[in-house]
């Protein structure tokens, strides 16, 4: 981990020898993610790099207080999968990302993250709970997750911002 790390502050330099080493370690395991997601070769393939194109540009912004680097990748991924959901032509058939909870299959491409990420919602009250996995896992805005667990939307974002606070001192152990 310490050397994805190292990886990424190599890319923010403008490594290409170290972009391209964090791509064979990294492009297998997140194609199998995102096809988890998608069941679709050609999104997937699109997603996966589209992150890379994120992860060369963006490489500055990644902040090792906040979460392993295949943490942060994988949020890139979810975020790139959630914007191209919300771009869907309406009234087309839902995705299969529309119908299966991002968190499954992210939790399923890496056992490691599985293990830490279902151990640090697991603390998080039934409540905070739902609130990481709609609006931080699941895509919903805040608005939409405020409105799908009936709570006022200053009440959702301080149960998000509680159950964070929660999960990053429990990930960072």
């Amino acid at each position: 981990m310490e050397e994805d790390g190292a990886l990424l502050g190599a890319i923010a330099g403008g490594s290409k020898a170290a972009f391209q080493s964090y791509y064979e370690r990294h492009a297998g395991r997140l194609l199998g993610y995102v096809l988890r997601v998608t069941r679709d070769r050609t999104l997937a393939e699109d997603v996966v790099q589209d992150v890379f194109t994120a992860i060369w540009q963006k490489a500055s912004s990644y902040r090792a207080e906040q979460g392993t680097p295949l943490a942060w990748m994988y949020m890139i991924a979810r975020n790139k999968l959630v914007d191209r959901w919300r771009r869907r032509v309406p009234g087309s058939e839902p995705s299969a990302f529309e119908e299966e909870r991002p968190v499954l299959a992210l939790v399923q491409a890496d056992p490691e993250l599985s293990m830490s990420l279902e151990r640090a919602l697991g603390v998080l009250s039934p409540e905070q709970r739902q609130a990481v996995e709609l609006a931080v896992l699941g895509g919903y805005t805040h608005e939409e997750a405020a409105t799908e667990l009936s709570v006022p939307l200053g009440t959702l974002k301080s149960r998000i911002r509680m159950a964070l606070l929660h999960m990053r001192a429990l990930l960072t152990e």
